[in-house]
């Protein structure tokens, strides 16, 4: 019953209600390991290797009506009849009704070669995984005030293949490496156990000795707390959240929002209205080396170049992919890529000197991002208050925090460092590249 691509090829090419097509492979090769330390032993909990491929096949069909087309995206399985998956696809996509667009008939030639994979991992995800283990041993062992607990490491490489109705085929590579580690902390009567992740194209980005610091650290912090007082704090966010943040709220700087009547940034707009402080400056990049957002083409097979989208807070382009651009009568830009921001001038202890007192969040429960609103809020896991007339820290936790990209970021202060982050969503991978810490004002707290 399994069939192979060139069947399914052929099958899209001889139904003449089919007007165009995309189709994704991707093959994925991960491993798993889980660790965990019982009384002074250090063991490997559960060992997987995994395989996986999935194939996504999106048609653009024929419904009978001028100007208009059915579309739809459906995982094929190579198991079951093609015939049968394919005439249910069709059927669903006439129920459809979208307006007509055609994939760019051009097929770019001489592609760049980009660094959107680790090579370790490619040529050999085992050994990867075991040198990676023996650095994770080594700093789950080390002594620290606070006991490690367990740990969890999963490398993955993904072999993607892009074939579209123009004739085009691309093939590509991303790999993905994801690390956590927990450490417990008891004082005799209470215990609490603190967990920190992190992601990156490549093994040699995890940096795990820090994230284990870290968490003991914060470990340690967590029995000695006390709930924020409400009220409104200067904020100062991390990369990671950062990351989360600007990730699911930029795409307010494309096209496809315009065109869906949906809250948008255009060419010529002021970014963050009445903006002071480290006026944002945001660029939209394909091409650095392993980060999340590294690409050569679109799936549309339009080939992606790095382009600035905000300069001092002026929108000076939007993002616009292929189909949403024929749409409003414009040319496409680059539509993929990792989010750049430009840093500023200012330290981390300089940023929270500046102010009377500093909320410096240390992790969040659960961070949610709203991207019509370019609003976020969470309950605060784990914070520190910084006061500088006392010069006294107190940990705080418990208490919820929400803000506005447009609001609170309005006299916002980034720092002078830049880091590469990664953030997973649902499966898809978003790229930053920017300042390690952003002070912001006026967030609300509620205790």
């Amino acid at each position: 019953m399994n069939w192979e691509i060139s069947d399914l090829k052929a099958k899209l090419k001889s139904q003449t209600e089919i007007l165009g097509w995309v189709l994704n492979e991707e093959n994925t090769h991960r491993f798993e390991r889980y660790f965990m330390k019982d009384q002074k032993a250090f063991a490997t909990d559960q060992d997987r290797e995994v395989r996986a491929q999935t194939l996504d096949l999106r048609i653009f069909v024929d419904n009978g009506k001028p100007g208009r087309q059915g579309e739809i995206t459906k995982r094929l399985h190579r198991g079951a009849p093609l015939d049968i998956q394919l005439s249910s696809a069709i059927a669903a996509a006439q129920q459809t009704d979208h307006q007509r667009w055609t994939l760019p008939t051009e097929i770019p030639s001489s592609l760049p070669e980009r660094k959107s994979f680790d090579p370790s991992m490619v040529e050999d995800l085992k050994g990867t995984l075991d040198r990676v283990t023996e650095q994770v041993t080594a700093q789950a062992m080390k002594q620290r005030s606070t006991p490690f607990h367990s740990s969890e490491l999963f490398l993955s490489v993904h072999e993607r293949e892009l074939h579209l109705s123009s004739g085009l085929t691309h093939r590509s590579k991303n790999t993905r490496a994801y690390l956590e580690a927990a450490f417990s902390f008891s004082d005799g009567k209470r215990a609490d156990e603190y967990l920190s992740t992190t992601w990156s194209v490549d093994a040699d980005g995890l940096g795990i000795e820090q994230l284990f610091d870290e968490c003991s650290e914060r470990a340690k912090l967590t029995l000695d707390t006390e709930k924020p007082l409400a009220g409104d704090y200067w904020v100062l966010l991390d990369s990671d959240v950062l990351t989360s943040i600007f990730s699911q709220t930029l795409p307010q700087l494309s096209g496809r929002m315009e065109y869906l009547s949906l809250p948008h940034k255009k060419k010529g707009d002021s970014f963050i209205p009445d903006a002071r402080g480290d006026l944002l400056t945001i660029r939209l990049d394909p091409t650095l080396d392993y980060a999340a957002g590294t690409t050569t083409l679109s799936d549309e097979g339009l080939l992606q170049r790095p382009m600035d989208l905000v300069k001092n807070n002026q929108v000076v382009e939007t993002s616009l992919d292929h189909q949403h651009a024929s749409h409003l009568g414009r040319y496409a830009t680059t539509s993929n890529g990792t989010w750049v921001i430009e840093t500023g001038s200012k330290s981390r202890d300089e940023l929270i000197a500046s102010q009377d007192q500093v909320l410096e969040i240390l992790q969040f429960s659960g961070l949610f991002v709203d991207l019509n609103t370019a609003t976020f809020s969470s309950e605060i896991r784990l914070a520190t208050l910084h006061d500088r007339k006392t010069g006294k820290k107190r940990t705080i936790k418990g208490g919820s925090m929400s803000g506005s990209l447009f609001e609170n970021f309005k006299e916002a202060y980034l720092s002078n460092q830049a880091v590469k982050k990664m953030f997973v969503d649902y499966g898809s991978a978003h790229g930053y590249y920017g300042p390690d810490y952003a002070l912001i004002s006026q967030v609300s707290v509620a205790s």
